[in-house]
């Protein structure tokens, strides 16, 4: 069950099973933006305090995380391709990497990646989805801070 549990980023709607790839996010360019465009809608010290929320949260998930894998040991998923996809079916598992922007898989290889990267479909469908994104992370925003238990943490951080 433990790895079940994901970390998160509600703002930036970024999930992942890896603790590695939330540090990360939490330090990317792309989140610390998503917080610049916030902050251009609420106070600073709000959203210092969704930052801080948003990381103590993690922290939180890690810990039960932890607590679930001493309890149950780490049990391993099935696996579907052991579970009767047969040679005759045609079957080949494959890494892919999923364009958001495009709603597309792309095989993980390096130059199918580049190619998608500089198409001018990405491009277009790229800047469309980040001005949809900006408007998405405050509405996210502005939705966890009306949690009725995060309203009363906010009005104790703001003390």
């Amino acid at each position: 069950a433990a790895p079940r549990i994901q970390f998160a980023c509600s703002v930036c709607k970024f999930r992942s099973f890896e603790e590695e790839e939330i540090q990360r996010h939490l330090q990317s360019k792309f989140h610390k933006e998503t917080l610049r465009y916030i902050g251009t809608k609420l106070p600073d010290k709000t959203v210092e305090f969704l930052q801080e929320y948003i990381v103590n949260r993690n922290k939180k998930i890690e810990k039960r995380r932890q607590e679930l894998t001493e309890k149950e040991g780490s049990k391993q998923k099935p696996d579907p391709f052991k579970a009767g996809i047969g040679q005759e079916h045609f079957f080949k598992r494959i890494e892919a990497a999923h364009c958001m922007a495009c709603d597309m898989l792309i095989p993980a290889q390096n130059h199918l990646l580049q190619r998608h990267l500089r198409s001018a479909d990405h491009n277009r469908n790229r800047r469309m989805a980040a001005e949809q994104f900006k408007k998405t992370s405050l509405h996210v925003a502005k939705s966890v801070l009306n949690n009725k238990h995060i309203v009363k943490m906010l009005e104790k951080y703001l003390k």
